[in-house]
């Protein structure tokens, strides 16, 4: 059965930035404690460019001590732009003493909003752009590694069943699809599966289009991302290849492959997120990034429509 009609087309706020001074971030507080910045007023401006771009998906940030005022602000303004939305959350501290009530806490919050906004399925990540939260850790053996997620995400199944809602850890930067497919395996919950990043798999030096073979029956949210393997010149002698970001459908990934493989072995797939995120854009010689991401994002949704039939 082909589920393309069903499916939903959205993309990350940073695919699509506002123009500069739009919406002015506040400086961060020296030594004060690091939560996502979220501005309500930029959230809605997205979702009404998401609708006027025709897409139907709009992945926000929102922090867990949120005021009602303002979720029933973005709820109104979701309905008003017909979006569905997706919410980031983390689970990963669940399995250990020190972090787990604080995290725990956080959760419920999390969920909590969730509710009221109608989203059923949580997102997140392990990898944290470090060698330390990946898979070339040297003082962590892999396999432990590897157990502490299942550790992690076998809690957060728990919690996930318990209140009806889902949760996609992503393939971000950390480790393979391969080695991911073991970690969802071995969590073996319904409630728990990945947020597919198409081109992540660049980045531990993997074919990302084999980590999608690997991830699409355990995939329930995506990132559609491309990325193309440029000739790269250096004097000090780094490698000659290099993945840079760019357009979907101007890379290295098989994105028609790729929304053909979640169509057939999604357990989502009728009316899965196909939302767009760009990653490492090659900027050189860009004299505007944002106008340039904006571009690029029109382009790569014009080529998602075609490769799932909305051309």
């Amino acid at each position: 059965m082909n589920y393309f009609d069903t499916m939903k087309l959205g993309f990350v706020a940073m695919a699509y930035p506002p123009p500069e001074g739009l919406f002015p971030r506040p400086e961060r507080i020296p030594g004060a404690p690091f939560r996502p910045f979220f501005d309500p007023e930029a959230a809605k401006w997205h979702m009404s460019r998401t609708q006027e771009l025709g897409g139907e998906v709009t992945q926000l940030f929102i922090p867990p001590d949120a005021e009602q005022a303002m979720l029933e602000d973005i709820k109104g303004h979701a309905e008003k732009t017909k979006q569905e939305l997706e919410l980031n959350a983390n689970v990963i501290g669940l399995a250990k003493t020190e972090t787990r009530d604080e995290i725990r806490a956080d959760l419920e919050k999390i969920i909590k909003i969730a509710k009221f906004l109608n989203v059923k399925i949580l997102r997140g990540a392990y990898g944290r752009l470090q060698i330390a939260y990946s898979r070339f850790n040297k003082v962590w053996p892999l396999k432990d590694h590897m157990q502490y997620i299942v550790d992690n995400l076998k809690e957060a199944a728990k919690i996930m069943e318990s209140e009806g809602m889902y949760y996609a850890l992503e393939n971000h930067c950390d480790f393979t699809g391969k080695e991911f497919a073991e970690i969802y395996s071995a969590v073996n919950s319904k409630h728990i599966g990945c947020t597919l990043d198409t081109a992540n798999g660049f980045t531990v030096f993997c074919d990302p289009n084999e980590d999608i073979e690997y991830l699409a029956e355990f995939t329930i949210a995506t990132h559609i991302k491309d990325m193309l393997v440029q000739q790269f010149q250096s004097p000090q002698g780094l490698p000659m290849f290099q993945a840079r970001g760019c357009a979907v459908g101007d890379g290295h990934v098989d994105i028609q492959r790729a929304v053909d493989l979640l169509n057939e072995k999604s357990p989502m797939r009728d009316g899965l997120h196909l939302v767009i995120e760009h990653g490492w854009m090659n900027l050189d010689g860009v004299e505007d990034p944002g106008a340039y991401n904006r571009e690029c994002l029109v382009k790569g949704l014009a080529y998602l429509k075609k490769c799932i039939g909305r051309a």
